[in-house]
């Protein structure tokens, strides 16, 4: 299955977003960890390049980031994508989605090109929904014909919001490093940042932060050998 992943930036003014997409590449990682050889995973930062994977090959999954700076741009990528290939399954994860329900359901209706929605912590959204869509055939219509809840995931049908139980990961070690498995090696010879993550979590609840809500206010660490690992 392949399976292309995008926190995509803006880049005719210069590179805007100049970190590498890590939120993705832990994603893919534990995708891959979880799901094994099955999953062909491609992960991508800068639209023109995005644009040109997909004039060669569009995948079976989409997945992109959603934040506030880059919205738009990941659902024009979407809807072009889904004009070229219809049965594509596009998912969305990222901070930028409302909190209530009555909110979701109308960003969902929206943005129509979104056929799933991660919510939290992508890891375990996206291998529960991958193993749904499986079972479907990789099929979504059929997916969310029959209303089927996925745990941290959400999809509209007509104006009903299917919701499923939100959980977090509080081993943190389970999850793989993207840089030890060679998936951000590209990315060292493009102008952007390394970052790297230690911890998930704040208990701080500051309105403007997308970790400021209750649900992330429990604070969870990697342990210090792996993350010396990962900065070596």
């Amino acid at each position: 299955t392949k399976v292309y992943f995008a926190d995509l930036t803006h880049t005719a003014q210069g590179v805007m977003s100049k970190i590498f997409p890590i939120g993705a590449a832990t994603v893919a990682a534990y995708a891959r960890q979880e799901i094994g050889d099955e999953l062909d995973v491609e992960l991508f930062k800068f639209p023109e390049e995005l644009d040109k994977a997909l004039s060669s090959k569009i995948p079976d999954i989409l997945c992109l980031s959603n934040y506030a700076w880059n919205l738009q741009m990941a659902n024009i990528f979407a809807m072009a994508a889904k004009k070229g290939k219809p049965d594509l399954v596009v998912v969305f994860g990222g901070p930028n989605f409302p909190d209530s329900q009555e909110e979701r359901t109308q960003f969902l209706k929206k943005y129509s090109s979104i056929d799933f929605y991660i919510i939290g912590e992508g890891e375990k959204g996206f291998v529960n929904l991958f193993k749904k869509l499986k079972k479907f055939e990789m099929d979504s219509g059929k997916l969310q014909a029959r209303k089927e809840s996925v745990p941290n995931c959400a999809y509209v049908v007509g104006d009903e919001l299917i919701l499923g139980d939100s959980s977090r990961i509080n081993n943190l070690n389970q999850v793989p490093c993207p840089y030890q498995m060679g998936l951000l090696d590209p990315f060292f010879s493009m102008p952007l940042i390394p970052i790297i993550e230690t911890t998930r979590g704040c208990p701080f609840q500051c309105t403007f932060c997308a970790d400021g809500k209750h649900a992330a206010n429990r604070v969870f660490r990697y342990d210090e050998g792996k993350i010396t690992k990962t900065l070596e």
